[in-house]
């Protein structure tokens, strides 16, 4: 049974229906476009920015580059070193240390004038040529450190004169050790012959490119990342946990990575020529709340569309409501056989004329059913009296008849048994209720088909099936003699030969099955159905319970068979 709602609420819930689904549709759609819209903005943004940064970059890779080549730019010194490397000794020591002043001073000067290198190296196989080093008074070389037995060393040997950017790795030739650093190194040639004579290495710190990116901003919280081409990180703008550097310092799998404080996008770039990424990191959450923020906004003004609508509506609704509740007054009333209720709420729109109607409809009703109720019920009781009256003329003449002759052989014991039979049965016809139980209507079938037996003799047999108490179902009274007197007329009475009726009561599905067969000459279902007796049977069964069945089937020398069935709950007592 469904769930009923007040109309008032159902018109709450159309209300709110028809404004919050558009209204998500739309929100979701115009979300997920500036979604969509802010996302891009976003990757042009780290696009630009990044192509700034790795412009930077470059820009100061090549020009530490261009220092490394400043031995080929300076003849003395490029000799000098050439001596140093061929291990020829200068038999002028005045000369030897005007030399030594002038690689001094170049170099110096370089590493002075820039914050970013750590130290300068200038190696031939396990030797040092030259060295200069941050804070050179207390830092000094590791003894018998072999320079060519190192990848870098070969590496730049191999290059021939090409210069190579190496990733972090640890100055471990000095001793104590700076912290990491990254280095340039390049092997200086003979031009002509392109024979290597040493390889120079400028060991660099990071502190450049926090100089670099301190100028860029992303509007959310961010990392960026400049990595090797074996992940390792060579600077980051951010502390990072021992886990987080682990994740980072990994192939990244995807375009997003959980760190231990929240989610971030990823966004990775090559550096021009150079075996290294930027890797830019934004906040998936910060991101993710500037989308959230549009939902609230809309959500806000959402709600404030809906506080106006509803002041609107609750104005509306009780108007709809009280008319509403003054018609029910007067329909409850109408349901009670009270006619005098009257509709007066003045609601000043269409349901004040819905209203009239509903009082000009119960005036009508009020003077119908007082003339035509009583109409009604006399026509009812003809009907029915007449249907109690139909077993009298050709019945009980057929049976006085049979009686005279019972008499006339003096057959007084018979005959006092079938008097007693239609003694019960005038009995039952003028003194019983309208509804009787089951079993009281069989037993008054009984006595008519015994009284009908008597007068066919060994033509007509007759057997009642009873498969229920008949005793706790109430049907109407004479609900099933017009139907065995139907098969005692149309199908016994014509027939030749002997036949048999049969009753019989059972209980199928919750329901109450009444069927009388015979095996009569049978008829055609149609020219008998709407017979006074079949019909008045049907109308008064439809009466009794609206979902009951009639059904009635025939067939010319096969007989007829009519079912009648009532769902068990509507034969509890009616009376």
């Amino acid at each position: 049974m469904f769930k009923k709602y007040s109309f008032s609420w159902q018109l709450l819930r159309t209300f709110l229906i028809s404004t919050l689904i558009p209204f998500m549709l739309v929100t979701t759609v115009l979300a997920n476009i500036y979604s969509r819209k802010y996302n891009s903005d976003i990757r042009t943004l780290v696009d630009s920015t990044v192509d700034s940064m790795t412009s930077n970059i470059d820009t100061y890779l090549y020009e530490l580059k261009q220092v490394t080549l400043l031995p080929y730019y300076n003849d003395e010194i490029y000799n000098y070193l050439e001596d140093l490397a061929g291990d020829v000794k200068n038999p002028d020591i005045v000369n030897e240390l005007s030399l030594r002043r002038n690689l001094e001073s170049n170099m110096s000067f370089i590493r002075y004038n820039r914050s970013d290198i750590n130290g300068i190296f200038i190696v031939k196989d396990r030797r040092c040529l030259y060295y200069t080093v941050n804070r050179s008074d207390w830092k000094k070389l590791s003894p018998d450190y072999d320079y060519a037995a190192q990848s870098w060393y070969r590496n730049a040997i191999a290059a021939d004169g090409q210069c190579l950017v190496l990733g972090p790795h640890k100055p471990d030739y000095i001793t104590p050790n700076d912290s990491d650093v990254i280095s340039l190194v390049r092997s200086v040639v003979v031009l002509n012959s392109r024979e290597p004579l040493y390889v120079i290495k400028f060991d660099i710190n990071t502190s450049i490119f926090a100089r670099i990116f301190s100028g860029f901003s992303f509007h959310v919280n961010s990392k960026i990342l400049i990595r090797d081409e074996n992940e390792h990180i060579i600077y980051t703008n951010a502390a990072l946990s021992e886990s987080d550097s682990g994740k980072l310092s990994s192939k990244l799998s995807g375009d997003s990575i959980k760190l231990s404080d929240g989610a971030y996008q990823t966004y990775s770039y090559p550096i021009g020529d150079y075996p290294w990424t930027i890797t830019i990191l934004l906040s998936r959450s910060e991101m993710q709340s500037k989308t959230n923020l549009f939902y609230a906004l809309a959500l806000l003004l959402y709600l404030l569309g809906t506080v106006v609508a509803m002041l609107s509506y609750v104005t509306i609704n009780r108007k709809i409501v009280t008319a509403i509740e003054h018609m029910k007054k007067v329909f409850h009333a109408i349901r009670r056989k009270d006619f005098s209720a009257r509709y007066e709420y003045v609601s000043n729109t269409e349901l004040d004329d819905l209203g009239r109607s509903l009082n000009h409809t119960a005036e009508q009703l009020e003077n119908r059913i007082q003339k035509e109720y009583l109409m009604t019920i006399q026509q009812k009781d003809t009907e029915f009296r007449a249907l109690e009256a139909q077993i009298q003329p050709h019945f009980l003449f057929n049976t006085i008849n049979n009686f005279i002759a019972l008499n006339q052989i003096g057959d007084q014991k018979t005959l006092e048994k079938y008097l007693y039979a239609l003694s019960d049965m005038l009995r039952f016809v003028l003194r019983a209720p309208a509804f009787v139980s089951l079993s009281a209507e069989l037993e008054f079938v009984d006595d008519y088909c015994a009284l009908q037996k008597l007068r066919f003799s060994d033509r007509l047999s007759y057997r009642i099936i009873r498969n229920i108490s008949g005793e706790k179902y109430k049907i109407p009274k004479l609900l099933l003699q017009p139907i065995v007197e139907n098969s005692v007329i149309h199908g016994i009475e014509p027939c030749d030969h002997a036949c048999q009726i049969i009753i019989e009561v059972r209980k199928e599905n919750e329901r109450i099955v009444l069927s009388v067969s015979d095996d009569g000459v049978g008829c055609l279902v149609d020219s008998i159905r709407d017979s006074i007796g079949l019909s008045n049977v049907q109308e008064r069964l439809k009466s009794f319970c609206p979902d009951s069945t009639f059904q009635m089937t025939g067939e010319i020398g096969r007989g007829t068979t009519t079912v009648i069935t009532i769902p068990e709950k509507d034969t509890e007592d009616k009376s």
